[in-house]
């Protein structure tokens, strides 16, 4: 079982247009409809590929109900908490040629109440293998929301997973079982440049001594990084015809998680996290990968192990 946290969720809108003309009416083509934020698209994968998971957070307003209508109608099991203020909508513009005007939209400030009634929330249910805390947090949460949460799932005896930016520094403090940064994420953490599959290696070795058992960093066009105390694996993916990138690295986590609840190897995980990524690369707007497109490019992904 896979729970996973996301405190500012979206209801997110993809308009598919012509061209992208300012002062102007743009017609849009279609509009796609989708529950969006880091964590709700984990669990979105996983649900694709048949892994039990419940995704937690807040919500609120229309929007709120809307993302929790639209989860369920996917067969995603949901344990929100309320607040009062509508949950966030982004839009998302894209053009024929791909590419892609987005705006996201602010989230309601939240008060101590409401982050406690949050926080007792995530541990009303049966522990799960993983509990993945990601995306950015509302006005008014602590910046160390993760790492609270970090140690209470310890006491718990339940892996936590944190895939964020700014809160990612805290969270490590706390002692996390894996972190999911990008390239760019990873270079901020350790105050190193990460430019390739050597940087990013010694730069998941410096975040592991701060406080990571797990380090795998989303590295593009350039596949994945698996760095743990098994060693480091890189996978690449095979070349497809990209259509929206928006949610592969959410889609990568979902993957390797999923496998690894099922007792999968480090390879094994990263090839199937990689082969999530890429077939949601492949899909429009927000929308995420289709479990017969995750099958036919998971024996396409290579790994390589680099400590061999």
């Amino acid at each position: 079982m896979i729970h996973t946290v996301t405190v500012n969720p979206a209801l997110d809108l993809t308009y598919r247009v012509p061209g992208l003309t300012f002062d102007d009416t743009v017609r849009a083509q279609e509009v796609l409809r989708a529950p969006g934020g880091k964590g709700v698209n984990v669990s979105r994968v996983a649900t694709r590929l048949g892994h039990p998971t419940v995704a937690m957070g807040f919500v609120g307003g229309r929007a709120g109900d809307e993302i929790e209508d639209l989860l369920r109608a996917e067969g995603v099991r949901t344990w929100f908490a309320r607040h009062d203020a509508p949950t966030r909508t982004n839009a998302i513009v894209q053009d024929d040629a791909g590419r892609q005007l987005r705006i996201s939209g602010p989230g309601p400030r939240i008060d101590a109440d409401q982050v406690a009634a949050l926080i007792d929330s995530l541990f009303e249910l049966r522990a799960p293998a993983f509990l993945v805390l990601s995306g950015s947090l509302l006005p008014g949460v602590p910046s160390d929301l993760y790492a609270r949460v970090a140690r209470r799932a310890a006491e718990d005896g339940v892996a936590s997973v944190v895939d964020a930016d700014a809160e990612l520094g805290a969270a490590l403090e706390a002692g996390v079982a894996l972190i999911k940064p990008n390239a760019y994420e990873l270079g901020r953490l350790t105050g190193r440049e990460v430019h390739d599959v050597a940087s990013a290696r010694d730069a998941a070795d410096v975040a592991r001594a701060r406080g990571a058992d797990v380090v795998v960093t989303s590295l593009g066009r350039n596949g994945a990084l698996w760095s743990g105390p098994e060693g480091h694996w890189h996978a690449t993916a095979p070349e497809v015809e990209v259509d929206s990138a928006l949610g592969a690295g959410d889609a990568l986590l979902a993957g390797v998680l999923a496998a690894r609840a099922d007792g999968a190897s480090p390879a094994d995980a990263l090839a199937l996290g990689v082969a999530c990524g890429t077939a949601t690369a492949m899909t429009p707007g927000t929308d995420l990968c289709r479990r017969e497109d995750v099958d036919a490019l998971r024996p396409q992904v290579r790994v390589t192990r680099l400590d061999a």
